[in-house]
Parts: C-alpha cells; sequence; structure tokens
C-alpha cells in the first residue's frame, strides 16, 4: 500500500507540474509573445544585415565582429516584457473573464492567481535585467531601458485603464511601432526602406485588435464595457478591420513595386494573405457577420502573414 502511495503521490505531482508548466505558457499568451517577439528579430537582423548579405552578417557574427550576446539579451527583453504584460493582463481580469466565460489558465484551475502575481513578477524582473544586459552594448547606452519600460507603461495603461474604453485601440497604435523603435535605438543601422515597418505596425493594430474585441461584443454591451468596438458598433467595426487588412496589402504591393523586390517572395506573401482572408471573409458571411474566436483566428493568421511576408520580402 505504501508503495502504491507513493506512486501515486508522484503520479500526482508530475502531473500537477505539467499542467503547471503548460498553463504557464497560457498564462503569458505565448502565441501573441513569441509573435512580437519575432518582429523583433527580423527588425534587428535586416539592421544588423545592412547592405551586406546574410553569409556575411552571419559571418561577422560568427566571428566576434557583431558580439552575439546583446542580441540574445534583446531577444529575452522583448520576450519577457511581452509575457509580463499577457500574465498582468490575464491577473487584472480573471474576475471578468470568469464572467465572460473565457477559457484562460486562471479561471481553468491551471495556475493560481498568487502563482499568476509571482511569475508576472518575475518575468518583469528579468525583462529588467535583460535590458540593462543590452545597455552594455547599446549604441545609446542605457537609455534603452527607460524606453522599455516606457514600453511597459503603453502595456499596463492598456491593461490597467484603457481595455475597456473607447480609446482602447490607442495602446496598440503605439505599442507596435515601438518594437523597431528598439531596435534602431539599441543597434542603430537605421534605413530609409525600413521606415515602411512603422505604418505597417501601425495599420495592423487596427483589424488586430477590433477582431480581438469583437468576439466579445455582446458581452462588453452587457457589462457596460464601451471599448473601440462597442464605441463604432458591431456593423462599422467589421467593416474597419476588414479595411485594414486591405489597406496593409496595399502598402505590401506598393512596397513590392518602388523597391522591385522579390516577385516570387511578394507574390506568395499577398497571395497567400488574401487567400486566408478570403478564408475568414467566407466564414464570417457564413455566421451571418459574427467575428467569433474561429474567425478571429484566421484573421490573426492573416494578419501574421502579412507582417512575417513583409519581412521576407525584404530578406530575399
Amino acid at each position: 500500500m505504501n508503495i502504491v502511495s507513493e506512486i501515486t503521490t508522484y503520479s500526482n505531482n508530475r502531473f500537477k507540474f505539467v499542467k503547471g508548466f503548460i498553463g504557464a505558457f497560457r498564462l503569458m499568451h505565448f502565441l501573441p509573445v513569441i509573435t512580437v517577439t519575432i518582429i523583433g528579430v527580423n527588425v534587428a537582423i535586416l539592421t544588423l544585415k545592412g547592405n551586406g548579405t546574410f553569409s556575411e552578417l552571419f559571418q561577422n557574427i560568427s566571428n566576434g565582429t557583431i558580439p552575439i550576446a546583446p542580441l540574445i539579451f534583446f531577444v529575452l527583453a522583448i520576450f519577457f516584457q511581452q509575457a509580463f504584460l499577457g500574465i498582468q493582463n490575464d491577473y487584472i481580469d480573471r474576475e471578468i473573464d470568469s464572467l465572460y466565460n473565457k477559457s484562460k489558465a486562471i479561471n481553468d484551475g491551471w495556475v493560481s492567481a498568487t502563482f499568476a502575481f509571482w511569475f508576472g513578477v518575475a518575468c518583469f524582473i528579468l525583462s529588467l535585467g535583460f535590458s540593462i544586459g543590452v545597455g552594455f552594448w547599446a549604441i545609446t547606452g542605457f537609455w534603452g531601458v527607460l524606453f522599455i519600460q516606457g514600453a511597459n507603461l503603453v502595456g499596463i495603461f492598456y491593461n490597467v485603464y484603457a481595455k475597456h474604453k473607447p480609446i482602447s485601440i490607442i495602446p496598440y497604435m503605439f505599442g507596435f511601432p515601438l518594437i523597431p523603435t528598439y531596435v534602431w535605438i539599441t543597434f542603430g543601422g537605421f534605413d530609409l526602406n525600413l521606415l515602411w515597418i512603422l505604418p505597417i505596425l501601425v495599420l495592423v493594430s487596427f483589424p488586430a485588435h477590433i477582431a480581438n474585441e469583437l468576439p466579445d461584443f455582446d458581452y462588453d454591451i452587457e457589462h457596460g464595457k464601451r471599448n473601440f468596438a462597442v464605441f463604432l458598433g458591431k456593423k462599422f467595426s467589421t467593416i474597419f478591420y476588414w479595411v485594414g487588412i486591405l489597406l496593409i496589402e496595399g502598402l505590401l504591393l506598393t512596397v513590392f513595386l518602388l523597391y522591385g523586390l522579390n516577385i516570387w517572395a511578394s507574390m506568395l506573401t499577398i497571395g497567400l494573405s488574401l487567400l486566408i482572408g478570403l478564408g475568414a471573409f467566407i466564414l464570417l458571411l457564413k455566421k451571418n457577420w459574427e467575428t467569433d474566436l474561429l474567425v478571429f483566428n484566421i484573421v490573426t493568421m492573416c494578419i501574421g502573414v502579412e507582417v512575417i511576408g513583409f519581412f521576407i520580402m525584404f530578406w530575399v
């Protein structure tokens, strides 16, 4: 009986560890976190590459001409900063998420609220530590530490105040362009061609944010939450975010024509994103213009292809 009891206890503890581990990734909103991190990595690589080739860039990294440590610290600073904001968002909204019947790590019992609080604190400390590490190599020194804390304030402003107000779009509009700006004040190497990243990311904020708010539209009305989508109304919000997606497509085509970028990479980016977007639009029509989580997820895929494809267009 003792052996059986010990085996059962061991199995339960192991299950709790695995559940907590998976819950931690759910809590930080891993996919959005990794997406923002990938955007930062892409901008950093394009910036460090400059007018050279990728083989030259990797050679410079391997021979130490470009030190690898600040690049690693930079990536980790962004990753844990975004993780902190995602965790804080769920921690603050844990009560309203239960009213909305949202499947979140805290509400589903994957992690406790106490764990979420301290995990968020740990991610903040890690982000701060890595941003200080970046400061030893950054061209602006330790001013980047203050910059990333300013980015944190934008996210905190959204989580604490703006999320359920008509101005909920504003932190997104300012937050996304801060990613490439952090790259440039860290590594330098700003190129006018890369300036197109800023309007791309500003435009992305509209369909990404509105499509994220619309699945909760009826709950928001019920609980008196007047965010940007509620402020615009369901019909106009739906039209607005689709216009945003088409404007991004137009911007991708403009960049391709202006700079004579690789035709295959450009057509693949524009074609694939339009195909995914068309699939989301057809599904939206079948659902009688209701943007639910499935439509939102497909729209997110479309936006992801647009943004990542933009970088690939410059890579090839």
